[in-house]
C-alpha cells in the first residue's frame, strides 16, 4: 500500500506589522547602499599604494640604451635594477592590489 501525503491547511491570516515592513525596507535600503559603495576609504588607499608600486617598478625599468651604438655595454641593459629589482617591485604592487580588493 502506498502512503498518503498529509496536507496541512491553516485558516489564520498573518497581517504585516510595522516592524516587519520596516525591517524588510531597511534591509533592501542597506543592500542598495552597500552595492553603491563596494570599496571603502581604506580599500582605495591600498589600491593607490599598489598602483604607485607598479608605477615605480615601471620607472625602474626605463632606460637601457647604449650611448654609442658601436659599443655594447651589458651592464646598462642587464643590470640588477632592470632584471631583478623592478619585477619584484611590480609583483609587490600586484600583491597589494589583490590585498586591497579582498580586504
Amino acid at each position: 500500500m502506498a502512503k498518503k501525503k498529509k496536507v496541512v491547511v491553516t485558516t489564520q491570516k498573518v497581517k504585516p506589522t510595522k516592524s516587519n515592513v520596516a525591517g524588510s525596507a531597511s534591509k533592501k535600503e542597506s543592500q542598495s547602499q552597500s552595492a553603491a559603495m563596494i570599496f571603502g576609504k581604506e580599500n582605495y588607499k591600498w589600491i593607490g599604494i599598489g598602483l604607485a608600486l607598479i608605477f615605480a617598478g615601471m620607472l625602474l625599468m626605463i632606460g637601457g640604451f647604449n650611448e654609442d651604438p658601436s659599443v655594447w655595454d651589458e651592464s646598462a641593459i642587464y643590470g640588477f635594477r632592470r632584471t631583478v629589482l623592478a619585477p619584484i617591485v611590480i609583483l609587490a604592487g600586484l600583491a597589494v592590489e589583490i590585498y586591497a580588493i579582498f580586504k
